[in-house]
């Protein structure tokens, strides 16, 4: 990681050096909003919020409380994001309010528990729905391999696009969301149309077998958190906003209002032909759903499914990778990570780190291990952020604001994150015992590669050679 020496650190000098550029509008801001907000969950993880809330009732408020509990963060988010709409994101803020090691392993925690799971959950779920359409009457775990193959062929092509093609990856993001609300209306659609024709038998008694312990319901609403999660990616990427202070919260706003009423009202759509048991035994409950209503829709759904998916892989590519790029830019990762390619202005060594990790996490993971860590450290993430906000309130009042927020949202925040965090930990203390193992050890980490400035000549001589090599090889150039 990057120290100061008295050598000159290898640079390629040129001239009007190149900034990421400013491509992202309002419409492409709500687009990716829309992709990443609760990206594909609502195809894959209704079961397991079913299977830990109890009842029909129950699952129901646990999406409902999930997607306002993401709502009032994304709103936190926006308020912090307007006063410092650079690259990084929740690094960004906690780095300037708590210092360099909270920051440092809220960048730690990012990349390792949120973007390779992430990446890999993306994938995992466009490739499922892919083989699962050629192969409908195989298991998930039959199958597993050649998902697992494919979602890490999806994951190569699309950062491969965002490296070489960033300006035609943010136009065809659009269209990407626009899948995801299609195939959500087929989905309600149809629900309302069965649910008119009298399969209403699974909502009476909806609440009958409710679970009565608060730990599990709090995992319930863990899962519900990271179910509507993805969009803290739109923070990492303000650098590239035209115009952060009226399209951040803006994005915020339309993208809640239309993901929450329709992840709500799919969820009662697939009730209306799903029994509660049935729907506990599949992964791939779209499908599952939609073969049931008109077959003939199976293609057009399992393809608006995996574009779904491909879409927040797209936008997630686009924003974690900001995040390494903003810490190499400050000396939290090695330099080359805060390098771009002088012709297509794209952070090709902070993709590529991701890149690796995310096909790690796909090939020795499991769905579910991933929705856990991604549930566990957006929690603290989201405790970290808010109390960021409330300290910047009260130690610099006059600091120019774009955005404010409600004082309601954060202390209410505050309160939930803490409380679903710690009854979490009760439930799962050994899964969440692993997920803040791995968190902590950041520490070492930062103090051997950032605190650790005396490093043997050997050892910077070879990060040094290597990292001109790197530059001379793809091209790449230090941003101001």
């Amino acid at each position: 990681m990057a120290a100061k020496h008295n050598r000159v650190e290898p640079v390629v000098v040129i001239e009007n050096q190149p900034q990421l550029k400013k491509s992202i509008n309002l419409l492409t801001c709500t687009a990716i909003m829309v992709a990443v907000t609760g990206h594909s969950s609502i195809f894959i993880s209704p079961a397991s919020i079913l299977r830990l809330a109890g009842s029909i009732g129950a699952s129901l408020v646990v999406w409902l409380i999930g997607g306002l509990v993401n709502l009032g963060q994304a709103l936190c988010f926006a308020e912090l994001g307007t006063m410092m709409p650079q690259a990084g994101g929740p690094y960004a803020y906690v780095l300037k309010t708590f210092g360099p090691l909270p920051g440092f392993l809220i960048l730690w925690g990012y990349v390792v528990l949120i973007a390779g799971p992430f990446w890999a959950f993306l994938a995992y779920t466009a490739a499922l729905y892919i083989v699962k359409l050629v192969f409908p009457d195989c298991s998930s775990d039959t199958v597993d391999t050649a998902t697992k193959v494919l979602a890490g062929w999806i994951m190569i092509t699309m950062v491969i696009l965002n490296c070489v093609y960033m300006k035609y990856v943010t136009k065809i993001q659009t269209f990407l969301s626009g899948t995801k609300l299609i195939a959500l209306l087929i989905i309600i659609i149809g629900g309302i149309v069965k649910m008119a024709e009298g399969n209403t038998e699974n909502f009476e008694n909806i609440f009958e077998g409710t679970t009565e312990e608060p730990g599990q319901f709090a995992v319930a609403i863990f899962y519900s958190i990271f179910s509507y999660g993805g969009w803290q990616v739109m923070t990492s990427l303000m650098e590239e906003v035209k115009n952060p202070g009226r399209d951040l919260p803006m994005s915020v706003y339309l993208a809640f209002s239309m993901v929450i009423s329709k992840y709500i009202l799919t969820n009662v759509a697939y009730y209306s032909l799903i029994t509660p048991q049935t729907l506990l035994e599949t992964d791939a409950v779209a499908l599952l759903f939609i073969r049931r209503l008109y077959e003939p829709l199976t293609i057009l759904i399992s393809i608006f499914v995996a574009t779904t998916s491909i879409g927040a892989l797209n936008a997630s590519i686009m924003g974690h990778s900001r995040l390494l790029f903003a810490g190499a830019r400050l000396g939290h990762m090695p330099a080359i990570m805060g390098m771009i390619h002088t012709r297509y202005l794209t952070p090709w060594p902070a993709i590529f780190t991701l890149l690796a990790w995310g096909l790690a996490v796909l090939y020795s993971g499991s769905v579910t291990d991933m929705m856990e860590f991604i549930s566990l450290f957006s929690t603290i993430m989201g405790i970290a952020v808010v109390a960021s906000l409330l300290y910047l309130r009260v130690k610099e009042p006059n600091t120019h604001r774009p955005y404010r927020t409600l004082l309601f949202w954060p202390l209410v925040q505050l309160v939930v994150n803490v409380a679903v965090l710690i009854l979490a930990i009760y439930q799962k203390p050994d899964r969440m015992g692993i997920g803040l193992a791995i968190l902590f050890a950041g520490i070492p980490v930062y103090w051997l590669g950032v605190l650790w400035r005396s490093k043997p000549a050997e050892f910077t001589n070879i990060v040094e050679t290597l990292t001109t090599f790197a530059q001379k090889l793809l091209m790449l150039v230090k941003t101001q």
